[in-house]
C-alpha cells in the first residue's frame, strides 16, 4: 500500500463504526442516572428505594454479585440514625458502583474487540491463502473490499508475475520512465483548508476549531491536565475540534510546495488491446495479465494509462490513479473476448490522443495476434510522425502469422509463443 492509504482506511472504518460505538458507550447510561440520583438519599429513604428496586437489581445482578434482600434485612434491624446503618448504605453503593463500572467496561471492551476483528483487509476464510505467492500483493490491497472480484483477478496476477516476456516489458517501460523531468500538480494532495497560514498571535480575530497547540484556549489546557478528561482532549485533537484562537489568514504558497503531487513529464502508457474472438483462451489470460502489469506502473511512474480495447469497435478507459480507477479496470478484466478484429480505429485513436494532448513522449503497447490487413499509408505517416517526437511502440505478439506492417513500427516486440494445444 502507499503511504497514507492505511491511515485513510482506518479513519473510514472509524467513521463507519462511530455510531455503533456511541450506542455501546451509552448502554448503561440509564442505570448510572439512577445511581447518581439516589446516591445521596437519607437513610430513612434508602430502604424504600431498595424495596422498589429489588426486582430490577435481581434482573441485572446475581445473588453472588449483589444480594439486595440481605441488605434490606440488615437495614430493617438497625436503628434509623445508627452509624452502622449509614455505613451499610455506603457499602451497598460502593459495591453497586464497582459492579456497574466493571459490567460497562467489559461490555464496551468486547464490542470494540469485535469491531477490531471486523477490520481486516480481506477475509482469510475466503480461500485467498491458497495463492501463497501473491498474498499481500498491491492488487489484493486495491480490492480489499471486493474479495470475490479479487479471486477472479488472481489468475491474471499470477500469470503477470510468472511470464518472462511480461516481466521484461514492465522492466523496459519502467526503465524508460527513469531520469525523466518531473512536473508537479500545484494543488495535488492539498486540501482547501491547507491553503492558508495563520498570522501571529497579535492578529487574533476570534475563535475557531483546530489542533494548533500554540493557539489553544485556556479551557482546553484544563482538559489536557485532568487525567480523567485527557482522553477527551486527545480525541478532539485528532479530529481537529479543539478551541483555538483565530487570526487573519493569507494564502500560503509554502504549503503548495510541500503538498505538491508529482506528475510525469512524459505522456501516458497507451495500451491497444485486442479483445477479438481469436484472442480467447490462454491468449486472453496473458493479454489481460499484460494490461494489469502496465497499469500497475501508474503508481510508481506517475504516468497515466490510456487503454484502447479493440475488436470490431473500440472502447477506451483512462487510469489516472490506480487506487481510484482500479475497480473499473478489474471489471474489464472479467469481460470475455469475442468478435472480429480491426486495429485501425485503435491506432487512429492513439495517434489522435498523442497529437491533441501533447503526449508526444508516450509508450504505446500493442497486444494482439496481428493477423489482420496492413496499415494504410496515411495512418503509417501519422504514426511515424509521432515516433519522431519520442513516442515509442512495443508489441506482445500472439499470432504465428502476424502482419509485419504493425511490427515494423515497434522499438521492440515479444513473441508470446502460445502452443496450439494451450489455446
Amino acid at each position: 500500500m502507499l503511504p497514507g492509504e492505511l491511515e485513510e482506511t482506518v479513519w473510514d472504518y472509524y467513521r463507519k463504526t462511530a455510531p455503533s460505538l456511541q450506542e455501546f458507550y451509552s448502554r448503561y447510561t440509564p442505570e448510572w442516572e439512577v445511581f447518581y440520583e439516589h446516591e445521596q438519599l437519607l437513610p430513612s429513604d434508602f430502604l424504600d428505594f431498595l424495596y422498589r428496586m429489588q426486582a430490577a437489581f435481581r434482573k441485572r445482578y446475581s445473588l453472588a454479585e449483589l444480594d439486595v434482600a440481605y441488605y434490606i434485612e440488615r437495614l430493617e434491624r438497625l436503628p434509623l440514625l445508627s452509624p452502622e446503618r449509614k455505613l451499610l448504605q455506603e457499602l451497598f453503593l460502593d459495591k453497586w458502583h464497582r459492579l456497574l463500572t466493571t459490567k460497562e467496561y467489559d461490555y464496551q471492551y468486547h464490542h470494540i474487540g469485535s469491531l477490531c476483528e471486523g477490520f481486516v483487509l480481506l477475509d482469510k476464510q475466503n480461500g485467498l491463502k491458497t495463492v501463497a505467492d501473491v498474498t499481500g500483493s498491491r492488487v489484493r490491497w486495491l480490492l480489499l473490499n471486493r474479495p470475490e472480484l479479487y479471486r477472479r483477478i488472481v489468475p491474471y496476477e499470477k500469470a503477470m508475475e510468472q511470464n518472462r516476456h511480461i516481466r521484461e516489458l514492465v522492466r523496459v517501460l519502467g526503465k524508460h520512465s527513469k531520469g525523466e523531468k518531473r512536473s508537479f500538480d500545484p494543488l495535488g494532495g492539498v486540501r482547501e483548508e491547507q491553503l492558508v497560514r495563520h498570522a501571529i498571535r497579535s492578529d487574533i480575530e476570534g475563535i475557531t476549531l483546530g489542533n494548533d497547540l500554540n493557539h489553544l484556549l485556556p479551557v482546553e489546557y484544563c482538559y489536557l491536565t485532568d487525567e480523567a478528561l485527557r482522553s477527551v482532549f486527545m480525541q478532539k485533537f485528532v479530529e481537529k475540534r479543539l478551541q483555538v484562537f483565530d487570526s487573519r489568514s493569507a494564502e500560503d504558497s509554502s504549503v503548495l510546495q510541500k503538498g505538491r503531487k508529482p506528475v510525469s513529464g512524459q505522456g501516458p502508457f497507451v495500451v491497444c488491446l485486442d479483445t477479438s474472438g481469436s484472442m480467447q483462451g490462454k491468449r486472453e489470460i496473458l493479454a489481460k495479465s499484460a494490461l494489469l502489469a502496465v497499469a500497475k506502473l501508474v503508481d510508481g511512474t506517475h504516468r497515466k494509462c490510456y487503454v484502447i480495447n479493440f475488436a470490431e469497435d473500440i472502447h477506451c478507459m483512462l487510469i489516472k490513479d490506480l487506487r481510484a480507477d482500479f475497480p473499473l479496470l478489474a471489471d474489464f478484466l472479467n469481460y470475455r473476448f469475442n468478435g472480429g478484429t480491426n486495429m485501425v480505429p485503435a491506432l487512429k485513436e492513439a495517434v489522435r490522443l498523442i497529437q491533441t494532448n501533447g503526449w508526444h513522449r508516450s509508450d504505446v503497447v500493442m497486444i494482439s495476434d496481428f493477423e489482420m490487413p496492413p496499415v494504410g499509408d496515411e495512418l503509417m505517416k501519422q504514426i511515424m510522425g509521432i515516433k519522431h517526437r519520442d513516442t515509442s511502440f512495443y508489441a506482445l505478439v500472439f499470432g504465428s502469422r502476424p502482419e509485419m506492417d504493425y511490427l515494423s513500427i515497434c522499438d521492440r516486440t515479444w513473441e508470446m509463443e502460445i502452443p496450439l494445444s494451450a489455446r
